[in-house]
């Protein structure tokens, strides 16, 4: 087939207007170019951004904290037990993966109150050992 029996849409051909539009458009879009230097985030960069909080913008990192910003909730990276207000000594770091889906503030840790009181002998506390013993009997019976 000869390029001159291909036939084309007579408006392709009598719409210079609509060439033009579309060949200006493809120009511009061509001039839209990304430089990819000036989009890709370093890993510090990312890890500074992942580091603040995505609903006011304060740096935790930096120990800045919005007191009203229910995804700061209060504290920066690090915080006193939550639930026992801090009590037991424990210190819980931020969960900045969930804190920034849920934008509320996460909290990883563990309060050292609930865990199991050793006595002196070595032994789990009398109180630990009576709760044992309930539930062993639970299980038993269920």
């Amino acid at each position: 087939m000869s390029l001159a029996s291909v036939h084309h849409p007579a408006d392709i051909h009598s719409s210079h207007s609509s060439l033009t539009t579309m060949s200006h458009s493809l120009e511009d879009i061509a001039s839209w170019g990304f430089n990819h230097a000036d989009t890709m985030l370093t890993i510090e960069e990312l890890r500074d951004q992942l580091n603040c909080c995505f609903t006011c913008g304060v740096s935790w990192a930096d120990r800045h904290v919005s007191l009203d910003c229910s995804e700061c909730g209060g504290y920066s990276m690090e915080r006193p037990c939550p639930k026992c207000e801090g009590a037991c000594g424990s210190t819980w770091k931020r969960d900045l993966s969930t804190s920034h889906s849920s934008n509320k503030a996460k909290w990883t840790g563990e309060c050292r109150r609930s865990q199991p009181e050793k006595s002196e002998s070595g032994s789990a506390s009398p109180v630990s050992q009576e709760l044992s013993k309930r539930l062993e009997r639970l299980s038993a019976t269920s």
